[in-house]
Parts: structure tokens; C-alpha cells; sequence
């Protein structure tokens, strides 16, 4: 009878410590958006993939999958048709709002660096017949 009590503990034990990391794992892929964030080892593998948003805005996909918007100062020539652009990291390497985005040999710079949902999917054009 002990043995089976101390199993029958064991096992409420268990599923209490499952519960607990499903719900630390929900909160972690609920992030909270358009909050100040930095983007960590952005000088050499943190940076994924980025999305040009017309010529004042740029998505920016760090390694671990997220996305982040950084809003720019003014306009940055030349980014909204950019095929790699480069990130000026100030101090440890990490991107965030005091960093500069680097567009065909002009910095261009960063006045937030927010969460974000990823970027919206563009329709592609209808062809003609």
C-alpha cells in the first residue's frame, strides 16, 4: 500500500511539473509585442533574415526565429529594394535602438527596435492572359 501510495504521489507530481513547463512554454511563445528589445550576437549569427519596410522601417528576424521592427530616423535610400543590407552594432554586439542599419555604404539610424509579429505575407500579382 505505501509503495503504491508513494507511485500515486510521484505520478501528481509529474503531471504538475508537465503543466507547469505547457504553461512556461505558452508564455514564452506569447511574447508581448512592440516592446523595446535588443537582438543578441547581431555582429556575427544573430541575425536570420530581414524584410524591408518601404524606406523608413525594416523586420528583422533574429536566430531564434522572432521577429523585431526597427523603426528609422529618416528615410535610408536605397532599402526598400535592398538585397543585404549590414547592422552596426554599438558596444557587446547586440542590435537595438542606438545601433545603424548599413545600405549600400550609408548608415542609416535605428530610433526603435520593437518586438514584432512577423512581417504580413505579400500577395503575388495576378497573371495576365
Amino acid at each position: 500500500m505505501k509503495a503504491f501510495l508513494t507511485a500515486a504521489v510521484g505520478g501528481l507530481l509529474l503531471m504538475s511539473g508537465a503543466a507547469g513547463a505547457q504553461a512556461a512554454v505558452s508564455a514564452k511563445a506569447e511574447r508581448a509585442l512592440g516592446v523595446e528589445a535588443s537582438i543578441p550576437f547581431a555582429d556575427s549569427v544573430g541575425i536570420r533574415d530581414f524584410r524591408p519596410d518601404g524606406d523608413k522601417a525594416l523586420w528583422i528576424q533574429g536566430q531564434d526565429r522572432q521577429w523585431y521592427r526597427a523603426e528609422l530616423m529618416g528615410k535610408c535610400w536605397g532599402l526598400d529594394s535592398a538585397l543585404k543590407v549590414g547592422f552596426v552594432t554599438k558596444g557587446v554586439g547586440s542590435l537595438d535602438k542606438f545601433g545603424q542599419i548599413l545600405v549600400d555604404g550609408s548608415k542609416c539610424q535605428i530610433s526603435s527596435l520593437t518586438t514584432s509579429a512577423p512581417p504580413p505575407v505579400k500577395a503575388k500579382p495576378a497573371k495576365a492572359s
